[in-house]
């Protein structure tokens, strides 16, 4: 049985292993050790402050809403609640922001999500999905690598 695997297995310890060899050489670091700018750059972009890039509110079949928001970053962590009258799914995401800035306010463009609004504070991005309801309905927040899903059941049900 494990001969079975052993092909599989030393593939991709092979590769494995050649990916890491594609390290730089020590003089091409520069005598501060530094890497060379080429990989500097490409390094910025995991320091970047945790913001919102995009939303995307999407109704499916049935009267489900799926609410994308796409960070420039992997989150720390998230936490959220709702509230009734006006209903309002509330979403923290914990991460550098780097910055406070005053709440900024979008249009849902759906029926069921009127606006969605946006505060930064240091270390947190707060995210309200405001909605046209007394109550929200049944819904789950996903956190998939650097988004947040949230999906939203038809009011109702």
């Amino acid at each position: 049985m494990l001969r079975k695997f052993a092909a599989p297995i030393l593939a991709c310890s092979l590769a494995v292993a050649t990916g890491c060899s594609q390290r730089l050489p020590l003089e091409e670091a520069g005598e501060t050790g530094a890497p060379p700018d080429s990989i500097a750059g490409d390094l910025a972009e995991y320091s970047d402050p945790l913001d919102i890039t995009s939303f995307e509110v999407v109704a499916s079949g049935g009267g489900y809403r799926g609410v994308f928001l796409r960070l420039s970053r992997f989150p720390e962590g998230i936490s959220y609640s709702d509230q009734d009258s006006p209903a309002r799914i509330v979403i923290d995401i914990q991460g550098p922001t780097g910055i406070e800035l005053p709440e900024e306010v979008f249009p849902g463009r759906d029926s069921l999500v009127s606006k969605v609004r946006v505060t930064r504070s240091l270390g947190n991005l707060r995210v309200v999905l405001d909605l046209a309801a007394d109550e929200p309905p049944e819904y789950s927040v996903h956190r998939m690598a650097d988004w947040v899903m949230v999906r939203m059941r038809p009011i109702g049900e």
